[in-house]
């Protein structure tokens, strides 16, 4: 078979299966269906690339249908096709698709080497390579219904971060209690705002003290009401948190999820360490809820991501103590 003759049925069998990941999704997010389906689920992030990755194997050219290295690798190309589109159609942030990736990726090639092994081991006289595919294809439609009738597992999750700062406990303890407004040149590079979250902008407190009201704000309208349950002068402070996004004009992801219900931050902390002469360490921590079916994997994100946070806050405040009047 000439090269032109056996690139048009891999082409097809990428536009194919890229396809089906475009009309899976467009159904689990349709108004009809979301609630019975969504894509934060079991069924769309681990059996979508698992049926695309045995369509791609399906669908292949004879020569590859037995051939591994085709079976766990090429279908990583319609998912890559299908998370391009994914972004460019604006249906999802990049940094959800980046998140999505790795498990696309692993399940593609899972469906791909089972196909494989099938291709293999069945029975060329029959055709039950046909009847698995067709229940691989809808397998999604299938399991996620079947999820939602059992309840996310809630995981508290703490973030804890430190630095050394060059001033004195009390110098210090001005800094982060109350935050005056944040001033363009004070902020940096940070992954999470490259990831579409806000930045901060300012922190008031209305009076020292336990059940004080502490409201952060941040960029985009979202505010922490932070209600003060631990205060101890110049040492440290405890806040109960709740996310307020009734000033968010616009709710794109990730910003729509904080508070809702798979993400909320929930708790927070600030306490100084003093080290002699002049210098403290500054420790921030967190506690979050992370409410999914799959914690484990979303943890190794959102632990990274709060602790990118914490560490550009603390990177403020420090700025700010150390800067002599």
């Amino acid at each position: 078979m000439s090269k032109l003759k056996l690139l048009v049925p891999i082409i097809f069998s990428f536009a194919a299966t890229a396809g089906y990941g475009v009309v899976v999704r467009l159904a689990f997010t349709s108004e009809e269906y979301a609630d019975l389906l969504g894509t934060i689920s079991v069924g769309f992030l681990f059996f979508v690339p698992l049926a695309i990755g045995a369509l791609t194997q399906f669908i292949a050219p004879a020569q590859y249908r037995t051939d591994w290295r085709y079976a766990a690798f090429v279908p990583w190309l319609p998912c890559a096709i299908f998370a391009t589109l994914a972004v460019v159609l604006t249906w999802e942030a990049w940094i959800c698709v980046v998140m999505a990736l790795p498990i696309f990726f692993f399940m593609a090639t899972g469906g791909g080497l089972f196909m494989l092994v099938f291709y293999i081991i069945r029975d060329k006289r029959t055709k039950t390579h046909v009847t698995v595919v067709g229940l691989l294809l809808l397998t999604p439609f299938l399991i996620t219904p079947l999820e939602h009738r059992f309840p996310r597992q809630d995981a508290i999750r703490t973030v804890h971060t430190q630095l050394e700062v060059a001033a004195g406990p009390a110098r210090v303890w001005d800094q982060i209690t109350r935050v005056a407004p944040i001033g363009e040149a004070e902020h940096r590079f940070s992954f999470f705002h490259l990831a579409g979250l806000p930045r901060p902008m300012s922190a008031t407190l209305t009076h020292d003290g336990v059940g004080g009201v502490r409201r952060g704000q941040w960029e985009d309208g979202l505010a922490f009401v932070e209600t003060i349950s631990e205060w101890r002068l110049h040492e440290t402070y405890v806040m109960q948190m709740e996310a307020d996004t009734s000033a968010v004009s616009e709710s794109p992801l990730p910003l729509s999820e904080i508070g809702g219900r798979h993400f909320d931050v929930i708790e927070g902390a600030y306490a100084i360490e003093p080290l002699g002469e002049g210098r403290v360490r500054l420790h921030f921590t967190s506690k979050y809820r992370l409410s999914t079916r799959f914690n484990a994997y979303s943890s190794l994100w959102t632990d990274f991501f709060m602790q990118d946070v914490q560490r550009y806050i603390l990177q403020i405040m420090k700025a700010r103590a150390e800067k002599r009047p």
